[in-house]
């Protein structure tokens, strides 16, 4: 891989995981008000919604040629300790995290109900990812991980040109059609689905596609303004529609959001793309070892962030503060993201604990 591709890849990952932690500082989007500040809300969630899907994109770009370093054995043995330790690992802190009042409750002899763990329970919860809602994002990965020695199957030389065929064929009846006739079942009498599957793009299994595609291919201007075009369409359509369904009906709604929806896979693609493009633009040789030195911290920051905010969201009132403000966001964010990597640092100083925060 070139300077010039560490360069954006390192970027990308920075980019995504601040998103990630502004998305979910972001909370008061969940709970709909008629004061103005909603709709700031509804901006910050529709921008920064890609990041999940460009995370999934890295990872085709990343992972897809791995059969140029390692094995396919070696590389599902590098998955199983990046990821599926932590996740197990940080779903069973989760479980304590979540249950932290009634076992304090426990330990002081103040009253309470007891814990109402069983073994069926708690593996539901960790597979189901139902004790802490924020590690859904393993399951689409681990589904990810399972198709990638069939992506890599394909010759290297055919895979731009398949994958695009995939890519197109998927907009068309994985996300265009449904997408359409979504619409017309939501807002006229008429009411249709499509079984027409394109399975190997189907779903979250696009973004590692996209992802590779627009890492390899140096696309001319014409096509790269016509995936700019669809993206601020994409976006438009994503923050507008969400907007003014959730004003009209005083509730929110989620007709044109989801991460398979179609608005979504436009806006991603075209986020990738424009990442990818101003990364050439950082020249500075200290911003780039800062971009290379935070991507190592961008999993952990992942796993541990939503804890701090948990943390935040609650005791901020006590403070007279609110967070449906701009400058809680701000703050929010910054704070997570400082005392995850403080987190992460002394975690990796312990020879067992280091393994869950790869």
């Amino acid at each position: 891989m070139s300077n010039g591709r560490v360069k954006y890849i390192s970027f990308m990952y920075v980019a995504a995981t601040v998103a990630v932690v502004i998305m979910h500082a972001n909370s008061s989007f969940w709970h709909y008000s008629t004061d103005s500040y909603w709709g700031i809300t509804n901006v910050i969630e529709s921008v920064f919604y890609c990041a999940v899907p460009v995370f999934f994109m890295l990872t085709g770009a990343t992972l897809i040629d791995y059969q140029k370093r390692y094995s396919t054995k070696t590389f599902f043995k590098k998955r199983f300790l990046k990821t599926v330790i932590p996740f197990l690992a940080w779903s069973i802190f989760a479980l304590f995290w979540k249950s932290r009042e009634t076992i304090w409750a426990m330990i002081t002899g103040a009253p309470n109900n007891g814990l109402d763990w069983t073994v069926g329970s708690v593996i539901k919860g960790i597979v189901n990812t139902q004790i802490y809602s924020i590690y859904w994002f393993f399951i689409p990965l681990f589904c990810i991980y399972l198709t990638i020695p069939f992506y890599a199957a394909i010759p290297e030389k055919k895979r731009v040109k398949v994958y695009t065929y995939a890519i197109a064929a998927s907009l068309v009846f994985n996300y265009s059609i449904p997408f359409v006739l979504g619409l017309l079942s939501a807002y006229t009498d008429f009411s249709m689905t499509s079984t027409l599957t394109v399975f190997i793009s189907h779903q979250y299994l696009i973004y590692p596609l996209i992802g590779y595609v627009l890492h390899k291919k140096e696309l001319e201007r014409k096509y790269r303004f016509i995936i700019y075009g669809t993206a601020i369409a994409g976006l438009l359509t994503f923050m507008l529609g969400t907007y003014f369904d959730t004003r009209s009906q005083g509730k929110l709604v989620g007709t044109f959001r989801g991460y398979y929806s179609l608005p979504c896979v436009l806006y991603s693609a075209g986020m990738f793309l424009f990442l990818k493009n101003i990364s050439v633009k950082i020249k500075s040789e200290k911003v780039l070892r800062f971009l290379m030195w935070f991507q190592g911290y961008s999993f952990p920051i992942y796993l541990i962030h939503r804890y701090y905010l948990d943390v935040f969201e609650k005791y901020v009132p006590l403070l007279h503060w609110t967070t449906a403000s701009l400058l809680y966001v701000a703050g929010a964010t910054l704070l997570a993201l400082l005392l995850s990597v403080l987190t992460t640092w002394i975690l990796r100083k312990i020879p067992i604990l280091r393994h869950i925060v790869p």
